[in-house]
């Protein structure tokens, strides 16, 4: 090869290294393009994998899942929310005006794509990876409306999550500020809890007991809270025993066998937590019953005590969890206070 050939490879080669690059960072930050001069359009790159044209700026958007409708008006842009599903009516975090938009349905029992397309969205920005999302998307891309995928199995799903919903709403520099504010305070926590040797971690069970009608105990393991709890210095008996699952249901009989020293309950319904009272023979077999060690937990989005949830309030749930997990640990951890200054800092409540 002479020198000029190897010249113009050598040229190709740097100009593709530098293109690798740059899309590399663009991956990680959930935003690979600003708008194309002239079109009007930018790219994203959704929690999916696809590659997503974006109008600009987006004035109409529907928001199918609550805590990403949440993360909307955060970063400022609910007035643009024409369209919900149905589970948004019901949170508490969400202001009055967004809830009162028209409902489209809820990924379970399906979305009316005729009523979604009637609000003539610039963009959606939906729930995915179960019920009919991915039904959904498929039908949005026929129709050549920009649909970008959000899901979250970890607290960098979620930073990735507020990047990707800020790069597609324009308002990158808000969503930056929130997952820095974000990222330093469970930064903070990883780093505490990275220090506590394994000999001085509690096996932890947090769980649901919304089918214990049914016999049976409904378990997170790898999952937002399930992987929570092994991040503020617990070891989570349900992940390790099945790293494969998110959450499960499982018979008494193997929490026998775990016999957790701390046991979290969650729930959605504060009245039927404070009512909570594990007795009875089998609750008394269990160590973390017998010392007292059962505690309760407000999740979702329903009440406004609730913080364990997916979207900012995460990480507020995060630190209640540290401050069951590890007291000693985190005896200076003041999560109330946290927690007023996300809402006020952010929610602007």
């Amino acid at each position: 090869m002479n020198r000029r050939a190897f010249g113009n490879v050598y040229a190709v080669i740097i100009i593709i290294a530098i293109a690798a690059i740059a899309a590399g960072a663009c991956f990680l930050s959930g935003v690979m393009s600003p708008p194309a001069p002239g079109t009007g359009e930018g790219t994203v790159i959704d929690m999916a994998g696809r590659v997503v044209q974006v109008p600009a700026p987006v004035q109409r958007v529907v928001v199918i899942g609550s805590y990403w409708t949440e993360i909307a008006c955060v970063l400022d842009c609910g007035e643009r929310i024409v369209g919900i599903d149905k589970y948004t009516r019901d949170s508490v975090f969400v202001p009055e005006s967004v809830r009162s938009q028209t409902v489209v349905g809820d990924l379970f029992r399906g979305i009316n794509i005729e009523t979604l397309v009637a609000l003539k969205p610039d963009l959606v920005i939906t729930d995915y990876g179960y019920g009919s999302s991915q039904d959904l998307v498929a039908s949005l891309e026929r129709l050549n409306i920009s649909v970008v995928a959000i899901s979250s199995q970890s607290m960098a799903d979620q930073l990735r999550a507020i990047r990707i919903i800020g790069g597609a709403l324009g308002t990158e520099a808000r969503a930056e500020e929130l997952a820095d504010y974000l990222e330093s305070r469970h930064s903070a926590v990883l780093s505490r809890a990275s220090s506590i040797p394994d000999s001085e971690k509690p096996r932890v069970l947090i769980c649901s007991l919304d089918v214990w009608s049914e016999g049976k105990i409904y378990v997170y393991a790898n999952s937002v809270w399930g992987k929570a709890v092994e991040d503020v210095g617990g070891i989570n008996l349900a992940l390790r025993d099945s790293p494969g699952q998110q959450s499960y249901q499982v018979a008494f009989e193997r929490i026998l066998a775990w016999n957790p020293d701390i046991i979290v309950v969650v729930s959605r319904d504060s009245e039927a937590l404070s009512k909570l009272n594990l007795t009875g023979a089998l609750w008394d077999e269990l160590d973390a019953v017998r010392s007292g060690s059962v505690f309760k937990l407000l999740i979702g989005y329903k009440d406004p005590g609730a913080y364990l949830d997916w979207g900012p309030r995460m990480v507020i749930g995060e630190m209640q969890l540290a401050e069951i997990i590890q007291p000693s640990r985190f005896s200076d951890l003041d999560w109330g206070s946290e927690a007023s200054a996300l809402l006020d800092r952010f929610y602007r409540r």
